[in-house]
């Protein structure tokens, strides 16, 4: 009788975590054994602080937090705050504005050779 009471001791504590995982995975609603424990508590907390870029994070098996409006809006703030005025217009015109790829910078070889032609002009 004394093996049969240890040994249901045994198997009740050596399963008691594995019941506390399929638990806290259903009151998170995700499948049994898909996430680790800590996972679990990480998207409990998530979930319950509304933080949806970490319980995204956590259900994408933690591929990329990121949102897109998320990642627009720090490109968009990134463009206006480095002065790409035509990056920002293109953003917010849902790429239908036309950029360039020439550059603003001024190209010294150019520059002497149309000083050259001027004063061939003048000459």
């Amino acid at each position: 009788m004394k093996t049969l009471a240890i040994t249901a001791s045994l198997v009740a504590a050596l399963s008691a975590p594995a019941l506390a995982n399929d638990n806290l995975a259903a009151s998170v609603g995700v499948e049994a054994g898909q996430y680790t424990l800590a996972e679990l508590i990480q998207l409990r907390d998530a979930l319950e602080g509304d933080d949806r870029a970490e319980a995204a994070f956590i259900l994408n098996g933690t591929a990329n937090p990121v949102d897109g409006a998320v990642a627009y809006d720090a490109r968009l703030r990134q463009a206006e705050e480095d002065g790409d005025f035509a990056i920002a217009s293109y953003l917010r015109n849902s790429g239908s504005e036309v950029i360039s790829t020439q550059s603003f910078g001024v190209n010294e070889t150019a520059a002497r050779i149309f000083a050259e032609l001027a004063a061939a002009d003048d000459s």
